[in-house]
């Protein structure tokens, strides 16, 4: 789901900021970024964050979609999807890839869609009734957490995630357990370094620049000790191969980016939704200067991001 690093989202729910604590309705917040709170900690933040924004996603899909459908649709090529088959979607969000797999299997098949987000579940299953399709069940579930039978799919997909656990080998070893022998589990994560999603990187920097935001926040993340390849390798996956794809995220104009960020990411509506209309003003204005490179002759903004698709083979 995420177009933002999860951990990025639980370092920014910082309940010593007020205005966050009262955005997500809570009395009391701590320092997630810290990994050695309590797994069910991490899980309740990251519920109540992307509860939150299930509406904004609805609003924004075609944007998002049209940009990362692309990567839905190699997914599903390295996973060498067929009709009939079981499939696992990780983290659906509002329903992809998990739709375009349904669509894929067809009838005989049958696909699961998990997300910890009942309110991105919600969105899905009416995305999925409206499409006609009968063959997905939607399954509330954290990624970290996930508990089916062994060899209970010829496929599994997760779509942005992976590395934003804070034990990805443990999560990657559980999900060659659900496949089946031969089976496939396909992937992308955002490329690590600052080209790879500019507009959330300049969106933060500015804001960091204006606000009170928690200590360090515009840093580059530490990269992962292993790259996806050896994660992958590590959990026992063979056959793994890793590809980059840049996919453009367009927008009619600047300030519809800043739109786009309060209304998707928890982290941006948790930033910018008690500000005045003054301070806002001058973000958008600081922002649209920060994305001059990308806008275009009519106006309109079109932001290349990279990411990394893979792999690998029960």
């Amino acid at each position: 789901m995420p177009l933002f690093a999860a951990d990025t989202i639980t370092a920014i729910i910082d309940c010593r900021q007020p205005a966050l604590a009262r955005h997500f309705g809570v009395a009391e917040c701590r320092w997630w970024k810290e990994r050695d709170e309590p797994v069910s900690d991490r899980a309740d933040a990251q519920r109540l964050a992307w509860d939150s924004v299930a509406a904004g996603w609805q609003k924004w899909w075609p944007t998002i979609e049209s940009g990362a459908g692309s990567v839905s649709d190699r997914m599903i090529e390295l996973a060498e999807i067929e009709p009939g088959q079981r499939v696992l979607d990780i983290a659906t969000g509002i329903g992809e890839p998990a739709l375009v797999a349904a669509r894929l299997v067809g009838p005989a098949g049958r696909v699961v869609a998990t997300d910890i987000s009942t309110g991105m579940l919600d969105i899905a299953r009416k995305r999925a009734l409206a499409s006609g399709l009968t063959n997905v069940a939607f399954v509330e579930a954290d990624a970290a957490r996930l508990d089916f039978h062994e060899g209970s799919f010829d496929a599994v997909l997760w779509r942005w995630g992976p590395t934003d656990l804070s034990n990805p080998s443990n999560t990657l070893v559980a999900i060659r357990r659900m496949l089946t022998p031969g089976g496939s589990f396909a992937t992308a994560v955002w490329q690590a370094g600052p080209d790879a999603r500019p507009l959330a990187r300049h969106a933060m920097s500015v804001a960091c620049g204006m606000f009170d935001a928690p200590s360090g926040c515009a840093q580059e993340p530490t990269p992962p000790e292993r790259s996806l390849e050896q994660e992958l390798l590590h959990a026992g996956f063979s056959e793994v191969r890793v590809e980059a794809m840049t996919l453009t995220l367009a927008f009619a104009s600047t300030d519809d980016c800043t739109r786009y960020l309060m209304d998707v990411s928890p982290v941006f509506a948790a930033l910018l939704s008690d500000r005045s209309p003054g301070q806002l003003a001058e973000y958008r204005r600081r922002l649209a200067a920060a994305l001059r490179q990308y806008v275009t002759a009519d106006g309109s903004v079109r932001i290349p991001n990279v990411t990394l698709c893979a792999v690998g083979r029960r």
